[in-house]
């Protein structure tokens, strides 16, 4: 049962200083209920949100369905709702893991975010979308496709769905300025005003937001504002830039999160966090190709993290939290990429290693970065 927002929030502060917050987590690794909710402490605003796996049902454990319920008031499909899982097969959509996610989500009195009705990317949509019996399909015919599928999936869960993400990963900051695809080579480099706008007709009290990657980095965040004011200045309803931010150990993010936010405000749209995970393992020599080979063999922690290690960790999350609680008027939410290490992606990506990037260890047992956070929440 969750507690009144002000008392556990008054409880939660109750002798806590910056010094205790190590020390606190054994006795609350013993007892996980005592732990003070993220959700509570922020009070939805913003929101505090957490992936989902598409069998959660089966996949997470009693341990970690009870940090789901109890920690976040925002739900987000991982991968159910990407068309290529959805309708592998023309015409034959499997509902089942979104119906069960979103049931799940009103039981535990959470928003739902439908991730996502286009994925800009080559290969995250079915085969047959592009095709026409044994030729290509022209675009009059992918545009009928792709319009059936946002209304089918839109009216579905109209009314349920508080936030979607319309368009995932659509800009570059190079050269044409936007990612070429499938998707662009038939429907050209506007189909996004269609997309927005239709999902707008659709439904018009849902939040209607933009996801992509790296928008904390300042390059990037010019090329997509440049790109939201353009559908902006074409007619198109963009409540919310998502901001994926896949960060690592080290990253200085502060500062650049903080301008991001207030850059997004000045036109009038509101910022998300919407895959938040800390790597605790650096990444940077596995995007040089060279350094590719000796990158992939890295996996320096099989058993357990290093405390200091962790403690790197939260000070990243500290910072994207403490620029979010400065602006908090202007985030929709902040999302983690998982409950638990044990379920995170960067187990598997981008290379196979056991990673420690999420609030929470394999063991269920919060970290010192969800302490960091809770602190920087109890003080709204």
């Amino acid at each position: 049962m969750i507690k009144n927002i002000s008392t556990s929030r008054r409880t939660f502060l109750h002798g806590l200083s910056a010094s205790s917050l190590v020390a606190l987590a054994p006795r609350l690794s013993a007892a996980p209920m005592q732990l003070p909710a993220l959700r509570q402490l922020a009070g939805g605003h913003p929101l505090i949100g957490a992936a989902v796996p598409t069998h959660f049902d089966k996949r997470l454990n009693a341990q970690e369905k009870a940090i789901l319920s109890s920690q976040f008031d925002s739900v987000t499909p991982e991968n159910c709702m990407k068309w290529q899982s959805l309708c592998r097969k023309q015409g034959e959509y499997n509902f089942g893991p979104i119906d069960r996610l979103v049931e799940m989500a009103k039981a535990n009195k959470q928003k739902v975010v439908g991730h996502t009705l286009i994925f800009n990317r080559d290969g995250n949509y079915p085969d047959w979308l592009f095709r026409d019996g044994g030729k290509e399909a022209d675009s009059k015919l992918v545009w009928k496709r792709v319009e059936a599928h946002v209304v089918k999936l839109m009216t579905r869960y109209k009314g349920r769905i508080d936030s979607w993400d319309v368009l995932n990963e659509f800009v570059e900051s190079h050269d044409p300025g936007y990612r070429v695809t499938d998707f662009t080579r038939f429907l050209g480099k506007d189909y996004p005003v269609r997309l927005f706008k239709l999902a707008a007709e659709i439904d018009p009290k849902a939040k209607l937001t933009y996801n992509d990657f790296a928008v904390e980095n300042p390059k990037r965040q010019k090329a997509i504002l440049a790109f939201v004011r353009s559908l902006q200045d074409s007619g198109c309803r963009v409540d919310v830039i998502g901001s994926q931010s896949h960060l690592e150990i080290g990253d200085d993010v502060g500062k650049n999160i903080n301008s991001m936010i207030k850059n997004f405000a000045a036109i009038g749209v509101r910022s998300a966090f919407t895959e938040l995970d800390v790597d605790v393992i650096s990444r940077k020599l596995f995007w040089n190709p060279k350094t590719r080979p000796a990158a992939v063999l890295q996996n320096p922690y099989p058993v357990s993290c290093p405390d200091e290690v962790l403690q790197q960790q939260a000070k990243v999350y500290h910072s994207v939290f403490e620029a979010v609680m400065a602006n908090r008027k202007n985030v929709d939410r902040v999302t983690m990429w998982g409950i638990t290490d044990r379920n995170s992606w960067l187990n598997n990506w981008p290379w196979k290693r056991v990673n420690h990037g999420l609030l929470f260890d394999r063991a269920s047992a919060p970290k010192p970065a969800f302490h960091s956070i809770a602190k920087i929440l109890a003080r709204r």
